[in-house]
């Protein structure tokens, strides 16, 4: 047989078929090689009832021949065919005409799980839309997460920006000779300049490595043998984990490895371009030799990695049938960072605009909590303050549409709500001014769709309209059936507030664990104006068209309420654009004849807002406050990660129910503690406050804690018999990433969970993900964390009266022995 060529059914290329050809018969072979469980192509052959067979190397694969058909005007084509959808057409010369996808959202579900239930028909999408149901805005996404893999490599090799060596070394690419001895000697300069470092170790390497470069596109282009499997893994870091879902640390990390690209900086030593076409990814060398030609467009002949980055991904838009997106980006709020961002978005975006009709606006976005996952970055205690200063000024711009709260939902957004005070002002002046707030993400702070609005609206002057709102998510709130639930909806209609919602990222991201809640259809049913986002799209493998399919598919809208968010979105569009072209002409007339440096600087007036008379105790730190009981996670014992009592909302409580009592019992009877050590969280109650009233055989108890606890909850963890670990995170449904750091990801570990919400589920997300070996156990009777248990199927065991912990354990036991 002879190899013809490939394609991919999926976005991120993890689902490959290859083609070949025997005289004029063909044949594929279908391999998913960037998943290593294999759960991916177990789920599809099951899903489409196709047999699975090894290749020389042991991989799995799915491989059959492909039938030749003859149209009317006897033109020989091939069809290839999964579960009786027709996938594409293949033609004699290797053309591929792609009829159908598999969607991010459903290749994730297959790779969680052993056993994936979903119907052939909610996971092999034929890429069709009506064209008058066809959405035509991103209304929520990201601004460094929009371009996918191949798009940001090409940058990279277009720019040859410097490429640290920590994440050559990450993620294991392979170098020439010639290439590591030069990265090697530089290396050796850059140590110099920490011989007086008080770093050690381990973290000493990673500054060292971090500022230490190699020429990307010298990586890439003189380095054509490896360039391949490097492009691959490359590619790969660039997206959320493959095998199932991740989590919001997840996410940050990805970030991390997308601004080398987004934000990345040209080297000081340049290479000729004369290997592009032979670069061995075909979309990679397209979009890169289409840069190359940008550069003799006197449009973009100086361009910026910012600007090509704005061009390409209106590129992508236009593609996708997009004419009108809002990219959230926290540069906005920065002082000189967000002048010369705006400078350089005026400078190329009319040109932008005259190619691909694709008009790109910004929100200004705010942290809700100060980032935690880069290294030594020190947030100020006055930031909010800092970043309303600044939006004072860029909310001016035409193309700055509005505001925006993002970061992981951890806090109540009542907690921010002096803020508001300062962004309401900016909206009276300016009535086209959105204030959208990432909202109902998860279940751990339900209040937070009606709280958002409600810092709205009490923050306003007398007499004064409520300005334009809109909520990110909106996933989870109380029981739309319940006072509550009905109070948020009378309050989302009544103040016009627009729900966005984002399917892939909520199933990636570890907030949607079942489709069959999902309050979409109920909020249509409501007369509530949605609309569709794709929360960064290249991020989570999708796009603007997959995420409708999704939405239509796996919710199962109808065409009338298709319609209602596209008439929600066209108004918006419409509104949109109005304003801008208002907004433009006040912009001009204010500058005059003057500098948008100087005009903006000047309006970028100080902000106080006032310390919130806060209902809760004011906050210590944990560290100080508890430095006499912070100890180490002892190596000689394996941790056993309790869950029931720390690991819900802020404001549910634990109930203990005597049946799972009786499993606590039996497993301290079982248990030595010799043998294990108990984990917990801060609050000490629940199913771990019995732990510690009824530890009487002596067991090493480890309590994790937010860097910042009320005095209350310090003098509690004083009086238990409990060691501290400090967690990097100030808010306490945050701690599970802490968790994950000191166990999952280094060490063998039991997770025993009894109660809990979203905080719980990312817990045992995590303890999957990690690479430490974790036994995951289930109490049964806990909806929530079996609707988790149930989308880890074959990863996770449940628990009750019937099939008891200690039976589990002990069979568990006997068969890792046995291995």
């Amino acid at each position: 047989m002879t190899y013809l060529t490939c394609f991919f059914l999926d976005n991120e290329k993890d689902i490959i078929v290859n083609l070949y050809k025997d005289l004029d018969r063909m044949y594929y072979v279908l391999t998913t090689p960037n998943h290593s469980t294999g759960n991916l192509i177990r789920n599809l052959s099951k899903t489409c009832n196709l047999p699975l067979s090894q290749d020389d190397n042991g991989m799995l694969i799915i491989t059959d021949e492909i039938p030749c058909f003859i149209d009317g005007n006897n033109q020989e084509s091939y069809i290839f065919k999964l579960a009786d959808t027709e996938i594409a057409s293949i033609y004699p010369d290797g053309t591929v005409d792609r009829k159908a996808t598999i969607p991010a959202i459903a290749k994730t579900l297959m790779s969680q799980t052993k056993d994936f239930k979903l119907p052939a028909g909610k996971t092999i999408f034929k890429t069709f839309i009506r064209k008058d149901l066809k959405f035509r805005a991103d209304l929520h996404t990201h601004m460094n997460g929009n371009l996918t893999g191949d798009i940001l490599i090409a940058l990279g090799i277009a720019h040859q920006i410097r490429y640290p060596l920590y994440y050559v070394k990450k993620l294991e690419l392979e170098l020439t000779d010639a290439q590591w001895e030069k990265v090697n000697a530089q290396r050796e300069k850059v140590a110099r300049q920490f011989v007086s470092s008080d770093l050690q170790g381990k973290y000493l390497d990673r500054r060292i490595n971090d500022n230490t470069f190699i020429n990307f596109a010298d990586l890439i282009l003189n380095n054509l043998d490896n360039a391949e499997m490097n492009i691959v893994k490359i590619r790969n870091s660039l997206a959320v984990i493959k095998d199932g879902q991740a989590v919001f640390t997840n996410l940050e990390k990805v970030y991390l490895y997308r601004y080398v690209f987004c934000k990345g900086k040209e080297s000081e030593e340049q290479i000729p371009f004369a290997k592009v076409d032979m670069i061995p990814d075909e979309d990679v060398k397209n979009a890169l030799k289409q840069m190359l030609r940008d550069r003799e467009n006197p449009d973009y002949c100086h361009n910026t990695i910012f600007q090509d980055k704005l061009l390409w991904i209106a590129r992508s838009y236009k593609k996708q049938g997009v004419c009108y997106a809002e990219i959230s980006d926290t540069t906005l709020v920065k002082k000189y960072e967000s002048i010369e961002m705006l400078r350089q978005v005026h400078a190329v975006m009319p040109s932008i605009y005259q190619e691909t009709g694709v008009m790109i606006r910004f929100l200004a976005a705010m942290r809700r909590i100060p980032l935690t996952i880069v290294k030594d970055a020190v947030t100020p205690a006055n930031y909010l303050e800092q970043n309303l200063e600044v939006l004072k000024a860029t909310a001016l711009d035409p193309y700055v549409a509005g505001c925006d709260f993002v970061g992981e939902e951890i806090n109540d957004i009542i907690t921010l709500k002096p803020a508001f005070k300062e962004i309401v002002k900016i909206a009276k002046a300016d009535p086209s001014f959105v204030i959208r707030v990432h909202a109902g993400e998860n279940d751990s702070q339900k209040d937070n769709i009606a709280h958002s609005i409600a810092c709205v609206k009490e923050s306003l002057e007398p007499g004064q309209q409520m300005p334009k709102m809109r909520l990110g998510h909106g996933l989870y709130t109380y029981s739309l059936a319940s006072k509550k639930g009905k109070e948020t909806l009378k309050e989302l209609k009544e103040n016009n507030v627009v729900l966005e919602f984002q399917i892939t990222s909520n199933v990636r991201l570890n907030n949607l664990n079942s489709l069959q809640n999902h309050p979409l259809k109920q909020y249509l049913e409501k007369g509530i104006s949605c609309v569709q986002g794709t929360d960064g799209a290249a991020l989570y493998g999708t796009n603007s068209i997959d995420e409708q399919l999704s939405l239509e598919k796996m919710l199962g809208l109808t065409d009338e309420e298709l319609k209602q968010m596209h008439d929600s979105e066209r108004k918006i569009i419409e509104e949109s654009q109005k304003a801008y072209s208002t907004k433009k002409a006040a912009f001009a007339e204010l500058l005059g004849d003057r500098d948008m440096e100087e005009v903006l600087l000047e309006k970028m007036q100080a902000v106080t807002i006032s310390k919130a008379k806060a209902k809760s105790a004011p906050k210590l730190d944990a560290n100080t406050e508890l430095k006499d009981q912070i100890e180490e996670i002892t190596w000689d014992r394996t941790p056993v990660v309790l869950l029931g009592g720390s690991f819900n909302t802020e404001n549910r409580t634990t109930k203990i129910s005597a049946n799972a009592i009786k499993q606590m019992d039996d497993m301290l009877e079982y248990m030595s503690p010799d043998e294990v050590c108990f984990v917990i969280g801060h609050k000490l109650s629940g199913y771990e406050k019995y732990l510690l009233d009824h530890n009487d055989k002596g067991f090493r108890i480890y309590s994790f804690v937010p860097a910042l606890i009320t005095k209350k909850e310090a003098e509690k963890i004083k009086e238990a018999d409990v060691k501290v670990r400090v967690s990097i995170e100030s808010e306490g449904m945050g701690i599970y990433k802490s968790i994950n750091y000191e166990i999952f990801e280094r060490r063998p570990s039991v997770v025993v969970a009894f109660d809990g919400n979203s905080a719980a589920a990312n817990l045992i997300q995590e303890a999957k993900n990690g690479k430490g070996r974790s036994v995951i156990l289930i109490w049964n009777h806990s909806k929530t964390l079996m609707q988790k248990a149930k989308s880890l199927h074959g990863y996770v065991y449940s628990f009750d009266g019937e099939n008891p912990l200690t039976n589990i354990i002990d069979s568990l036991k006997t068969k890792f022995k046995s291995k």
